[in-house]
């Protein structure tokens, strides 16, 4: 596909206690897993921040400020390296990351109608589990030049998003929104793996 997945791994890993993209969920490092889950879904990958391990052949980029100013600097710095105008946007620790319920959301930008396409589950938007349009790469940056760094807080000023429900088709939607942030959560992962 025409698209660019840009995987985020910087984040300080506070509740994990260590870096927890290099844990392994089923034998294989969470980083590698979101990586093998998007690969096949999108022309070029590209890793966001200098957490966990990352494979031969996937360009790694950093955050255009300084300090560590959380997933939408890692945002920020995929959409300014991004070749491809459609954008899938995943955090690192998703073990269980749907490339149908991804490629589902990169064709929603692709068609040209929305900024952000985005899934909902029991109320609860997944901006870091979405596809955007690069032309976005403005309002983050005004977001970050602002003082705001909630990925949330950015969907609600963009014009046109398109939030998608229903996500029982895809799979498990517990399980496909899981993020590991807390050894309870990645022992829970490795249960469910």
């Amino acid at each position: 596909m025409d698209a660019t997945c840009v995987i985020l791994a910087g984040g300080a890993s506070r509740r994990m206690g260590r870096d927890k993209l290099g844990e392994e969920v089923g034998g294989v490092p969470l980083l590698h897993r979101v990586l093998s889950s998007l690969k096949g879904i999108c022309g070029e990958v590209l890793v966001a921040g200098d957490g966990g391990p990352c494979p031969p052949g996937v360009r790694r980029v950093f955050d255009l400020r300084p300090g560590r100013q959380g997933p939408l600097a890692g945002m920020e710095a995929g959409l300014a390296a991004a070749s491809f105008p459609a954008v899938f946007v995943a955090a690192g620790d998703m073990p269980f990351a749907s490339p149908a319920l991804a490629a589902h959301l990169v064709g929603l930008v692709a068609a040209g109608g929305a900024e952000a396409a985005v899934p909902r589950h029991a109320g609860r938007a997944q901006p870091l589990f979405a596809a955007y349009d690069r032309g976005v790469l403005e309002e983050v940056s005004a977001a970050l030049d602002a003082g705001r760094r909630s990925a949330a807080g950015l969907l609600e000023r963009l014009g046109r998003v398109e939030y998608v429900e229903g996500l029982e088709r895809f799979g498990d939607p517990a399980l496909l929104l899981m993020s590991v942030n807390t050894p309870g959560d990645l022992e829970a992962a490795r249960r469910s793996a």
